[in-house]
């Protein structure tokens, strides 16, 4: 019995002792606390305009900067990045709430107007009037210090060569900015826009790698949106069909054809009709513009809306909401059998093919 009851008791003292060194483990555990990063001195931000899609099958369009909302100090720096695979987007600064002062976005003689696709940089207020290129800076790209009106001109998508032009702008907010929330607008998409809240030289802001993960966990969740926006359901029509450009809600686009392939008898008329609350397109068979940019390219060409077709030019020129677009569709009535190829002019990946027997 001795033996027993000195084995007992030594596994007692060892279980004590082990409670006890357990108890004083936790006691440390409990003490320590974890400390969130701290972002101090001037920061470099990334900001995601738009996102990443599959080009010529998904073809979103993400009208959202991402984060939507980003805490900024004076001497911060924020690189906005269009990471969109198929269309342009501008970071603008110094446009009323309302937009009524903002320079049209296509001229009357159907070519971008420079004041929205081009940089411009003013110490004053812009004005809807504006048509003509601003002046360029004579030291790059000015900072921004909270006044007149700041304007990247065009991000290009990720599907345009390098050489054309930025996919990138860096907003480098001046030292003498008042703190208070600034909006960003996109001057092409009238519901696109997000805020810089800047704040004071010793306030409190999330570290790059924190604005990163926000901006992934929003881009993600807009994704998912994106993918579940099927295209509105067309009546069928009785003497050809209807091709729905793109469809979507205010914050989201979806740039196809739908249906992609249309067939029609010869005789047949196809009506392209935009389903997007702020998206434009165009219809371009054998196109004589290279892109966008050249000069008439958003104006008819060829055939006209509402003609007969049998093959050539036949060139939509843009169309889309109204207003601000002339015109909300376009129609051509195919009168010889054959394999028709069209594509938008805006949107890389945005195409369809209309076949007639």
């Amino acid at each position: 019995m001795r033996s027993t009851r000195g084995v007992v008791a030594v596994a007692l003292l060892l279980l004590l002792g082990s409670g006890c060194s357990d108890d004083k483990s936790d006691s440390a555990s409990d003490s320590t606390t974890t400390t969130a990063p701290v972002a101090t001195g001037p920061q470099s931000y990334t900001v995601v305009v738009d996102g990443p899609s599959t080009l010529g099958a998904e073809n979103f369009v993400l009208g959202t900067y991402f984060p939507k909302t980003l805490s900024v100090r004076p001497g911060d720096t924020v690189t906005f990045d269009n990471r969109s695979s198929n269309d342009v987007h501008t970071v603008s600064f110094g446009v009323k709430p309302d937009r009524s002062d903002q320079p049209a976005v296509i001229l009357k003689s159907g070519s971008e107007n420079p004041a929205v696709f081009g940089p411009c940089f003013l110490t004053t207020a812009v004005k809807p009037a504006m048509t003509s290129p601003c002046p360029k800076p004579a030291a790059g790209t000015p900072e921004f210090d909270g006044k007149g009106f700041w304007n990247s001109g065009v991000l290009l998508p990720t599907a345009i060569p390098p050489e054309a032009g930025a996919k990138t702008v860096a907003v480098k907010l001046a030292a003498a900015i008042t703190p208070g929330p600034y909006t960003v607008y996109c001057l092409l998409h009238p519901f696109m826009e997000s805020t810089l809240q800047v704040v004071g030289s010793d306030a409190e802001r999330q570290t790059p790698a924190q604005v990163a993960a926000v901006a992934d966990s929003e881009l993600g969740k807009a994704k998912t949106v994106a993918a579940g926006l099927a295209p509105p359901a067309q009546a069928p029509v009785a003497d050809g069909a209807t091709v729905v450009a793109s469809w979507g809600d205010k914050l989201t686009g979806i740039n196809r054809f739908s249906p992609e392939t249309v067939a029609i008898k010869a005789g047949q008329k196809v009506t392209w009709v935009g389903k997007s609350t702020w998206l434009p397109h165009t219809v371009s068979f054998q196109p004589p513009f290279a892109g966008p940019s050249e000069p008439g390219a958003m104006l008819p060409a060829g055939a006209k809306s509402g003609s007969k077709f049998a093959g050539g030019v036949a060139h939509s020129g843009i169309f889309g909401p109204t207003p601000p677009f002339p015109t909300p569709s376009f129609s051509l009535t195919f009168t010889k059998a054959g394999k028709y190829s069209y594509a938008c002019l805006l949107h890389p990946g945005m195409a369809g093919t209309v076949e007639v027997s």
